[in-house]
């Protein structure tokens, strides 16, 4: 990959509003919708939110889509999740940052401000205690800062740790990224990945390319783990379709989170994760940390996950690694917008139970507006079980005046469990 001599190619394509010129618009005076099935990968809230794999509304009104909001200067005004015209929170289509139904852009002189609303239209809290996002931009308009309010306008700490991003721009085209937390002590990535003085590079699509953990005088610096570098390639769509772990020398190096050399995605038309495979240093096939080799996922009409099941190296069917089942199976209601079971089977395609968590099948039930009433955990002859992590046999939803629900938590003899 290159990265170097594009910095314009990158100021123009990552920051641009992006509404991508095949999909298809509907214009209500100054806003104009776009229709997408998933969005673009991202690993840096530096990078704006864009559409990927473009719809026509037609098609977006029967399945899982996002829509896209633009005003007639071409300023992104919304991102929201639906199934036809249900709202629904994202999917396994989401990327780190499009964390609610909707999400809510204003512009004001140097600031831009991102809020975030359920599937209710109320406003609702995101990594953690977060309500609000405020980008700071810089005397060309480019983000140069990120920091968090909650409910109440008062600055906080995301579930990451950070209080603040701060960005820099290089000559060269790449990007320095720091986080602090509120006592100004740097902060990683996120957790299980422990970069903390970024350099970050784009390829000529604006989409990440390669990560690098840094010293003040620009040195590879290996963490705990070997690793040093995270080089990603991405598709001209912004899928997420290969990641390198290397080391100080530019080797390939099993590390961070899932503790693997190098990971491969494939993706269907729609743009959603078809199957994934790790692998070490040598490129051969390994379970990550997670349990996972390999695995494979099915869809349903609507873009919902119906089925998932792992293999082992050479391809045969094999259990999770860390919860001993092959295959799970997710059921929906006849539109796609409510999970009515998930379920766990074996080698043989005969029922078993989460080894972790006890149990082989959760159903899910709603009442007569639709929302979700009661949560239940069976054997695998379909009676009650107590989960092994936490005692329940089942939780009952009540909901008040502002729809937020209460929830209570029995064990199947019908005792009531603390929270």
């Amino acid at each position: 990959m290159i990265f170097s001599s594009f910095k314009w190619l990158f100021i123009l394509s990552i920051f641009s509003a992006s509404a991508n010129s095949h999909a298809f618009k509907e214009e209500n005076k100054t806003q104009h919708v776009f229709y997408y099935s998933t969005v673009e990968f991202v690993e840096t809230p530096l990078s704006k939110i864009k559409g990927s794999v473009p719809l026509s509304k037609l098609d977006a009104m029967n399945r899982n889509h996002y829509r896209f909001v633009y005003n007639d200067k071409n300023q992104l005004l919304s991102i929201s999740f639906f199934n036809g015209e249900t709202p629904k929170k994202p999917n396994h289509t989401a990327n780190l940052f499009t964390l609610s139904h909707r999400m809510e852009f204003e512009y004001d002189d140097q600031i831009e401000t991102v809020e975030f609303y359920n599937n209710k239209g109320d406003a609702t809290k995101v990594l953690g205690n977060c309500s609000k996002f405020i980008y700071t931009h810089d005397d060309l308009g480019f983000r140069n800062s990120l920091y968090f309010l909650d409910q109440e306008g008062q600055r906080v700490v995301n579930s990451w740790g950070i209080y603040v991003y701060e960005w820099e721009y290089l000559d060269d085209g790449s990007v320095i990224e720091e986080r602090y937390d509120d006592l100004n002590n740097k902060v990683a990535i996120r957790p299980g990945f422990e970069f903390y003085r970024l350099r970050l590079c784009f390829n000529p699509s604006g989409h990440i390319a390669l990560m690098q953990n840094i010293d003040e005088n620009g040195n590879l610096i290996e963490n705990n783990s070997g690793a040093s570098q995270d080089q990603i390639t991405t598709n001209a769509m912004g899928h997420f379709i290969e990641w390198n772990v290397l080391n100080n020398d530019h080797q390939l190096e099993k590390g961070n989170g899932p503790d693997v050399a190098i990971g491969r995605q494939t993706f269907n038309t729609y743009g959603y994760e078809t199957s994934l495979e790790h692998l070490d240093e040598n490129e051969q096939n390994i379970a990550s940390n997670y349990g996972v080799c390999k695995s494979v996922t099915f869809f349903d009409q609507f873009g919902n996950i119906k089925e998932r099941a792992f293999y082992n190296e050479s391809g045969s069917p094999d259990l999770h690694i860390n919860a001993k089942y092959h295959k799970l199976i997710i059921e929906w209601d006849r539109r796609g917008n409510r999970r009515t079971s998930l379920k766990y089977y074996n080698i043989e395609d005969k029922p078993c139970e989460h080894s972790d968590r006890g149990y082989h099948e959760v159903r899910y039930e709603y009442d007569v507006n639709g929302r979700l009433s009661k949560i239940s955990y069976l054997s695998k002859d379909g009676k009650l079980i107590n989960r092994k992590d936490n005692g329940r046999a089942y939780s009952v939803l009540f909901y008040d005046e502002g729809s937020k629900p209460i929830v209570r938590h029995y064990d199947k003899s019908k005792k009531e469990l603390k929270q």
